[in-house]
């Protein structure tokens, strides 16, 4: 198979064979190639337009720099990722650098991968492993398309405008918060009242949600901001075709999310999600892991006390009842999923003394895990990185306090089990087709001729590949959850 650097310019393709440096200024795509890319949804519909049945091995450039790059960006830095920020951050080329030799500027980008490759042996491995055949999976889904309702999504589109509006005036008038929208804003209120920001401001909000009334409507507008954008988006694009093509990154994040962008349908609220439907024939069947982070962490910090209250019970309905003193539902299970969350990000609750004291006393009785939290502490401070063993490193960043090394370490995890699980489902189940990757669980369509059979199928592979990663764990769940909204 030959590898080639391509890019789209000028209304033609242009291509480097990275094996020779032979340069082709307008270049014919060949299924049987491997591509490297920053434009992946320009290729994507250049294959499209040719009527190819099946996509040549494509690689996001983006993907490949966030694997083996190794670093987390700045909480307040918003900007999108560009091939000519990132050349000038690895100093390949410099400030003053210019597009005007093309062939230069794809051997400069070679230059650029083969660094990448180098730095890293353990990426590499995990890159043939994982990401090449999550990579197969996500185009193939981004190639076929998935399904919209056009009525309904033009009906949301005005909902989601009237009560943005609504938002916003509420804030204005009721809060004397102006530009709510805003990140700094939301920062600046977080200063103010002394919360510590956990992996970002957006996150920081969504996890006080339930404890702070100005945080819940900070996190509502910004989700419905998010809600509208990709409607949008989804309103431009379509051009009379009930299909949407959206932008997969394989590894999205510093943990190695998959993240769907333009549009970001992986962060439709609940009650926006029905734009989407399955083709003829076909339903749609969402799986998702319970106690997904809580169970990871109980296995690797081998706490007997947390592994048995996984393994008989559920963490977020003990934690209920220990420190919210309320009755086990629904919603506060939720608040206590948010808690756990909050103190994995390394929150330390120091604006409620007494809630803080409750906390500590609750996790504190887990002494191995405490044991666990520390000593994955000061291994990575010593290493100057946090090491997931199967690849996503993520170095540290000695100028901030790196309270988000238990965090990557339990993210990163769960994110190579999820991956794997979605392997195995397409390589054994036929009839499903993944068509999105949420965090901890997976929106497939599949036939509704002999569903349940399927459906049984998924799971099992689910439960599976969790038991195999996390053999402490007796009874991994994976199981059928509601995709929409009652």
């Amino acid at each position: 198979m030959k590898e080639f650097i391509i890019c789209f310019t000028e209304n033609k393709w242009c291509s480097l064979d990275i094996s020779n440096d032979d340069f082709i200024e307008d270049y014919n795509i060949s299924i049987r190639n491997r591509y490297y890319t920053f434009q992946v949804s320009d290729l994507i519909r250049e294959i499209k337009s040719k009527n190819f049945k099946t996509i040549p091995e494509i690689i996001n450039i983006e993907s490949f720099d966030k694997q083996f790059s190794q670093k987390g960006k700045d909480l307040l830095d918003f900007k999108k990722w560009h091939i000519l920020k990132i050349l000038r951050k690895e100093e390949i080329i410099d400030s003053h650098y210019r597009v005007t030799d093309l062939k230069d500027f794809l051997l400069k980008i070679k230059e650029f991968i083969i660094k990448l490759k180098e730095d890293s042996e353990v990426e590499l491995k995990r890159f043939n492993e994982i990401e090449l055949k999550i990579n197969e999976i996500i185009y193939k889904t981004s190639f076929e398309g998935i399904k919209i309702d056009r009525d309904i999504l033009d009906k949301k589109c005005i909902d989601l405008h009237r009560i943005i509006y609504e938002i916003k005036n509420e804030f204005q008038f009721s809060h004397n918060i102006f530009q709510p929208e805003n990140f700094e804003t939301q920062a600046h209120y977080l200063k103010k009242n002394s919360y510590k920001i956990l992996v970002s401001i957006e996150k920081t909000v969504s996890l006080l949600r339930k404890s702070d009334v100005i945080c819940e409507k900070f996190n509502k507008l910004n989700r419905l901001t998010k809600d509208l954008k990709t409607l949008m988006l989804l309103k431009s694009r379509l051009g009379g075709i009930d299909f949407v093509n959206p932008y997969f990154v394989g590894f999205g994040s510093i943990t190695s999310r998959i993240i769907i962008k333009e549009p970001s349908l992986q962060n439709l609220r609940k009650e926006n999600r029905n734009i989407i439907v399955p083709n003829d024939g076909k339903e749609l069947f969402y799986i998702d892991y319970s106690q997904f982070e809580a169970s990871i962490l109980a296995h690797y910090s081998t706490d007997n006390e947390l592994l048995k209250l996984i393994n008989t019970n559920d963490v977020y309905s003990d934690i209920v009842a220990k420190i919210y003193n309320k009755e086990v539902n629904e919603d506060s299970r939720k608040e206590a999923k948010i808690l756990f969350y909050r103190y994995l990000y390394g929150d330390t609750f120091e604006n409620n003394l007494k809630f803080k004291k409750q906390v500590e006393n609750y996790f504190n009785r887990f002494k191995e895990l405490v044991k666990f939290k520390e000593d994955l502490k000061n291994e990575s401070i010593e290493n100057g990185y946090v090491s997931a063993q199967n690849g996503n490193i993520r170095k540290l960043d000695f100028n901030n306090e790196n309270i988000w090394i238990l965090s990557h370490f339990i993210q990163s995890k769960a994110s190579y089990i999820f991956k794997k699980a979605i392997i195995e489902t397409y390589q054994n189940v036929k009839k499903a087709r993944l068509l999105i990757p949420l965090h901890d669980g997976a929106l497939y369509e599949i036939n509704i001729e002999d569903s349940e059979k399927i459906k049984l199928q998924i799971i099992n592979v689910f439960v599976k590949t969790f038991k195999n990663e996390c053999n402490l764990l007796t009874n991994p769940l994976a199981k059928e959850q509601e995709f929409y909204s009652n």
